[in-house]
């Protein structure tokens, strides 16, 4: 994965290419990062398409952030634009760009991170990626492939497309925290990929590989109506995609 940071302070530089190393680590996820000091000089081989995440800073000598982001969109809607400055006087400009963020220096890790988890969870349709450790080794496993989740104490059990369940020490909330809006909460500490759902009615869920689960007593209306509404996106999706029609 390409990712650009154009910011003329280096140790700025530095300490964002620490943390996007630290985020590449932690989510197995190989990045190549290109700095330029100027963003004339990002502009000037510029490729559409090349770069998954470009961060900017606004105030730099030459043209600023906020031009040299016109002339990436003139060419590019594809990429995402990252604001990285010290003003928030450009915060309304740099949304009219579609930006997908505006972050105030010092930007924090835990910032920069949930940045980069929304970033991604929108730009990848079944890409995601979700890692843990289980019998002493690490893995990841796609959004795609994951059925449910379940809390078991203070472990969470993961199922898989497979059929195999992985154990591992982390907390509900947690996982959470790092899935995107396919997985459903069914009920306190339960969870499922509303891609395996085959029926939801009376009460219970049934997925794809025969799973009955139950569905919260309160909410089991509100459940089936996202569901539903989530299997509706999807088929517009599907249907906007291949230029058919809905």
């Amino acid at each position: 994965m390409n990712i650009a940071m154009v910011d003329d302070d280096e140790l700025d530089q530095q300490d964002l290419e620490l943390f996007l190393m630290e985020y590449g680590t932690i989510h197995q996820i190989e990045m190549h990062l290109d700095s330029f000091s100027a963003g004339a000089a990002l502009l000037e081989n510029y490729t559409p398409f090349h770069y998954a995440v470009i961060f900017l800073d606004i105030f730099m000598d030459g043209i600023s952030g906020i031009e040299t982001a016109k002339s990436i969109r003139a060419v590019d809607d594809n990429t995402n634009i990252v604001f990285l400055t010290t003003s928030e006087s450009f915060r309304l400009e740099a949304f009219s760009l579609f930006a997908s963020s505006y972050l105030i220096k010092p930007c924090g890790r835990e910032e920069l991170f949930r940045t980069l988890d929304h970033i991604f969870r929108l730009s990848t349709t079944g890409g995601g990626r979700f890692s843990f450790s289980y019998d002493r080794r690490k893995f990841s496993l796609a959004y795609r492939d994951i059925v449910s989740l379940e809390t078991d104490g203070n472990y969470l059990v993961i199922a898989d497309k497979a059929g195999q369940r992985y154990r591992t020490r982390m907390t509900f909330s947690e996982a959470m925290n790092h899935l995107d809006n396919r997985f459903l909460v069914l009920m306190k500490g339960v969870a499922v990929n509303m891609d395996r759902i085959s029926q939801m009615q009376d009460g219970h869920c049934r997925l794809q590989d025969g799973t009955v689960l139950p569905l919260s007593v309160k909410r089991k209306d509100e459940l089936r109506e996202q569901w539903l509404n989530y299997k509706f996106t999807k088929i517009r999706e599907n249907g906007a995609g291949t230029g058919g029609m809905v």
